[in-house]
């Protein structure tokens, strides 16, 4: 049964509001964060989450209270248990919690289960809308002509990087672990005369110096892997079980390839694409951020209000997913009332496939697209003149192609050539080919028209004057997301690792509300005493 939040405490020796001063100063600023949260009652509210518990039963700790900790430990960037500990010392938690000096306040293990049941119940984004709303609802958040900033930023995973070995023996093991628990003992039987012992966690003990060593400990990880997995195709497995071998199965042969000579297997050159790196949490990913800069975990995407800077929308993702395929589901999170006019983002944001999204979506966009870049300084694509409605193409040099490739199956518009006589005595020609073809041919990409609009428009003053002045807004919001936790994940998994983005970026935001309300307060003091000054003044 849900507990809810004692609004109207009877004041004792150890209430705080009896120690209201120190030294003649406030033991907690009135006008702090802290003091906030302790007199929030309109976005901190128990009904919010009353379809997550029981009509019957012992009450639980009030899950508005939950939250504000959850909240609270963002802010000041704490552990569970040193969020108990603040609760019990901490004079500024004290009055956010509404908790006497002689209060314990909580015990730490209840905030991993009440975690569970935000995500049990898809309750995860709650206050961080609660929060919105409220921001709404004091005119913080304009209502037409919305303009928003998107952007991700890197989160590393809280499980380490597994090399191939770790990986196939960790999840060999996991599954036989889950197996062994059946009550059927033939269940248990079938993997006896397996080459190793995957009881023992220890690392197998071979000369890891040795290539042979560690060519012959992979051969027998993937011969057991290869008969567990063929042992389980008959089994009728449980959710839980058929997910360790589907993990088995990825862990197991995207690393490997044939012995070039001779039986056996050997660890391929490069990276598989989507590459499990952890049987630990295997949702994260290898990721990206620049050409120089790699992460390991998840990308933290967030679409911020122009104006306001509120943040609107969060979403996470493993560390390989590119930014511009989040925008849509960025944009489809947010209320019809709330979802912007315009999106400003990075090149990320300037490709086809977003502009195709958000012009279903009547949204502009405002990025810029990206240019390929010709070995030798030949031409660009953008050098020549295609028109699309016409279906020609004139180089530089002014010469028209002569041929049109099209799909054999959608017949769409493919690539421009054009001749080898109009090449071969071009002026222009060393500027323009290196290949052994003798021509230039000028593909066409299926979303050439967002991508033409998009070049036009970022060539305009207008562009490049809002584009300078309000993309780096976004860049200063995700600092100040760094600050309360969105580096480091705490949790394993996408869903726990989201849920915990859900309550930093609501950490974040009623941060900004406070100042907000507190902006619109002094404003209207001011107005008052000043009847001939106007607020905007």
């Amino acid at each position: 049964m849900m507990g809810k939040s004692e609004k109207q405490k009877q004041l004792t020796f150890t209430s705080l509001e009896n120690l209201s001063q120190w030294e003649g100063l406030p033991i907690v600023p009135e006008d702090s964060i802290y003091a906030a949260l302790g007199r929030d009652e309109e976005v901190f509210r128990d009904e919010l989450f009353a379809d997550a518990y029981a009509q019957v039963g012992h009450p639980s700790k009030s899950p508005a209270f939950l939250c504000k900790v959850m909240v609270l430990q963002f802010l000041d960037n704490c552990s569970d248990r040193e969020a108990e500990d603040r609760a019990r010392y901490d004079l500024r938690w004290k009055r956010a919690l509404g908790i006497g000096l002689g209060e314990a306040g909580f015990d730490y293990s209840t905030l991993s289960k009440f975690r569970t049941r935000l995500l049990l119940f898809r309750k995860e984004r709650t206050v961080f809308a609660a929060i919105l709303e409220k921001a709404a609802a004091h005119g913080f958040l304009t209502g037409e002509q919305v303009t928003q900033i998107m952007d991700s930023t890197f989160t590393i995973g809280a499980a380490a990087v597994q090399d191939t070995y770790r990986l196939i023996r960790n999840a060999i093991r996991k599954l036989l672990h889950s197996l062994n628990r059946r009550t059927n003992p033939e269940d248990r039987q079938l993997f006896t005369g397996l080459k190793l012992d995957y009881q023992d966690r220890k690392k197998p003990d071979i000369d890891w110096d040795n290539a042979e060593a560690r060519e012959a400990l992979l051969n027998d990880l993937v011969a057991d892997a290869q008969k567990v997995l063929a042992l389980t195709a008959t089994l009728r497995l449980t959710e839980i079980e058929q997910k360790l071998r589907d993990t088995l199965v990825r862990v197991t042969y995207q690393d490997i390839e044939p012995r070039a000579e001779g039986d056996g297997v050997v660890i391929k050159k490069g990276v598989a694409k989507d590459r499990i790196i952890s049987t630990v949490d295997p949702e994260m990913r290898h990721g990206r951020k620049s050409a120089s800069r790699t992460f390991n975990g998840y990308k933290t995407h967030i679409a911020m209000e122009q104006e306001s800077e509120f943040i609107s929308a969060v979403e996470v993702t493993p560390g390989n997913v590119h930014d511009g395929e989040v925008a849509k589901d960025l944009i489809d999170q947010q209320p019809e009332e709330l979802k912007p006019d315009k999106m400003i983002g990075d090149t990320c944001y300037g490709t086809g496939p977003v502009r195709k999204d958000m012009a279903e979506r009547h949204i502009e966009v405002l990025a810029p697209v990206a240019e390929g870049r010709n070995a030798g300084g030949l031409f660009k694509k953008a050098d020549f003149q295609i028109d699309l409605k016409a279906e020609t193409c004139f180089c530089p040099a002014g010469q028209k192609a002569v041929k049109i490739r099209r799909d054999h199956k959608t017949q769409e518009l493919k690539a421009f050539d054009f001749a080898p006589a109009q090449c071969q005595n071009c002026p222009l020609k060393d500027q323009c080919i290196s290949n052994k073809k003798g021509y230039r041919s000028i593909p066409v990409h299926p979303y050439e028209r967002y991508l033409q609009e998009g070049r036009k428009q970022q060539e305009t003053p207008a562009f490049k004057a809002e584009y300078r002045q309000h993309r780096p807004a976004v860049e200063r919001k995700q600092a100040e997301m760094v600050r309360h936790g969105v580096r480091k994940a705490r949790y394993f998994g996408l869903a726990k690792v989201r849920l915990q983005m859900f309550f930093v970026t609501a950490a974040v935001n009623y941060k900004l509300f406070v100042k907000k309300l507190q902006e619109q307060a002094a404003a209207l003091k001011n107005q008052v005493t000043s009847p001939g000054i106007s607020v905007a003044t």
